[in-house]
């Protein structure tokens, strides 16, 4: 099933014992572009705004409903270890939240390299959040502005970030810039959902992303494939991807309204001349 990330963001989360608030955002992992944490804003019910819940926590969606269940009662929520809304998300934080729901730590196994999950060539290169600056004891402020304006110890503090953060907010890409082979093409508008259940797993991850290639004033969308997602850089805002800008620019226009069927799936992937995931999976397993 695919499904945008606006769409799936208006619907509401039923707890075991009743409804607990909306969908919010959506936190992806880095490495594989699998969707890792739903937001859930449950200011509705009570006071105290966000709280994350594992994918693996939501055991029912309907679509017609806009409807999704999750696995877990409104105290246990409500008691749960909340997010940092100033700081990215981080492993201690993880390890809190699983401890309190009893969920597996899924870092426990081996990630997707990021190579083989999203990008032609190379993996996601720069870190997803703006990192912040933290100096050393001994450092005076005007020491602080000059670390921060150099661009090697910028390098620096982005390589020891990357390290650490490996999840990104999809309401933080959108709005970022595109920049194709030929220049900038548009702006991210929105994300493509993909709910794969089969009889051993359930899975969400990110397939597409909706790009504005319109002038001043003028939408025009067109669907681009997020495997061909490079790069993302937090300090200009931008997404890199290994595509023409010609190509993106004569890709038919698309609407929200739209339902992406297969044909529509195999019409794109054969306008970018590119290996569609499902036989990518073939190749993989």
């Amino acid at each position: 099933m695919l499904i945008h990330a606006k769409s799936l963001s208006k619907f509401n989360m039923n707890a075991t014992d009743g409804e607990l608030g909306q969908l919010d955002d959506f936190y992806i992992d880095s490495h594989s572009l699998n969707v890792r944490y739903f937001v859930g804003d449950t200011r509705t019910w009570f006071f105290g705004g966000k709280v994350l819940l594992n994918v693996d926590a939501f055991t029912d969606i309907d679509p017609d409903k806009e409807h999704i269940s999750v696995n877990a009662t409104k105290e246990q929520i409500k008691d749960s270890p909340k997010p940092d809304d100033a700081a990215p998300i981080n492993r201690f934080y993880e390890q809190e939240l699983s401890e309190h729901y009893g969920w597996p730590a899924y870092w426990s196994v081996p990630a997707v390299p990021a190579a083989s999950g999203y990008g032609t060539t190379t993996a996601a290169g720069a870190p997803l959040i703006p990192p912040v600056y933290t100096p050393s004891p001994t450092e005076t402020t005007e020491d602080t502005k000059a670390a921060m304006r150099t661009g090697a110890e910028e390098q620096k503090i982005e390589e020891k970030f990357q390290q650490h953060v490996h999840l990104f907010s999809l309401d933080e890409l959108k709005g970022y810039h595109v920049h194709a082979k030929g220049g900038e093409v548009g702006k991210v508008l929105d994300f493509v959902l993909h709910f794969d259940k089969n009889l051993e797993t359930e899975n969400w991850s990110v397939r597409y992303m909706i790009v504005d290639v319109g002038g001043f004033m003028q939408k025009e969308p067109v669907i681009v494939p997020m495997q061909t997602v490079k790069e993302v850089t937090w300090f200009d805002n931008s997404l890199i991807i290994d595509l023409d800008k010609e190509k993106i620019e004569e890709a038919e226009e698309y609407t929200t309204e739209q339902t992406i069927t297969a044909e529509t799936e195999k019409a794109l992937f054969a306008h970018y001349q590119l290996t569609p995931y499902w036989e990518r999976k073939k190749e993989e397993g």
